[in-house]
């Protein structure tokens, strides 16, 4: 049977109406389904491999050994444990503003036997404290005012650029809904040779995504045209 091929997902479909595992493969990661914050959209795209594929594709294409990846936005886990598998867990850094999700970041960690780097804060210019609006489904959150379901929290917020001075990373992953506008605006990129970074044009004016794409070239990145997903894109410096 091909792996992703038309029977697989044809078994998987009859699997989603009987039994979902508590814990599902995707892309050689283990991902849970069985947690409070796994809503049922999000559970469906983890048991169907859809969950962040399109950056699991990007990383796992052009993830080089000798990477130090630094991933702002990690959700669940699972890219910092698939760049860990590779990499160790000494080159590997995530940082996740939601509190909540740190409990299921360790968990999905320890069921892929990995421990890279976790700090819990928002990165943005300076040290203190910032408003993050959490969504019901938690990848919707963001430092932008999003929908009237949101319930603001505060949270810490880390600087940025002495972050990326003290990781020192060659590959950024950034997932921030909308966030990357104001982070890629401040971010001192010396050393940075890849970036993954998904765009929200929902949250986000086409000019002010021009402009980000703008700052990139002007520092000597170029757009790999055959990585573009949607709203995913991968830069890098030739």
């Amino acid at each position: 049977m091909r792996r992703h091929g038309r029977t697989e997902r044809r078994l998987k479909k009859l699997l989603w109406h009987i039994r979902v595992p508590k814990w599902v493969d995707n892309c050689g990661v283990r991902l849970p389904t069985d947690h409070p914050l796994i809503t049922p959209g999000i559970r469906r795209q983890i048991f169907f491999g859809e969950y962040e594929a399109k950056e699991a594709e990007i990383v796992s294409r052009r993830l080089a050994d000798d990477d130090v990846v630094m991933e702002v936005g990690a959700g669940i886990g699972y890219l910092s444990a698939l760049c860990a598998r590779r990499l160790g867990n000494g080159r590997v850094f995530a940082y996740e503003a939601n509190p909540a999700l740190l409990e299921i970041i360790a968990a999905t960690h320890r069921e892929n036997g990995v421990a890279p780097s976790v700090r819990n804060a928002l990165l943005a210019e300076g040290a203190g404290k910032r408003t993050l609006f959490i969504e019901p489904e938690f990848w919707a959150s963001s430092a932008l005012a999003g929908s009237g379901a949101a319930q603001p929290i505060v949270v810490e917020q880390a600087d940025l650029n002495a972050e990326l001075a003290a990781v020192c990373p060659t590959f950024l992953i950034v997932d921030i809904e909308g966030g990357e506008i104001e982070f890629f605006a401040l971010a001192r990129l010396d050393g940075v040779r890849k970036i993954c970074v998904e765009t929200h044009p929902g949250m986000a004016s086409d000019a002010s995504l021009s402009k980000l794409f703008s700052r990139l070239f002007a520092q000597g990145f170029a757009l790999d045209f055959s990585l573009i997903r949607k709203n995913v894109f991968y830069f890098y410096r030739p």
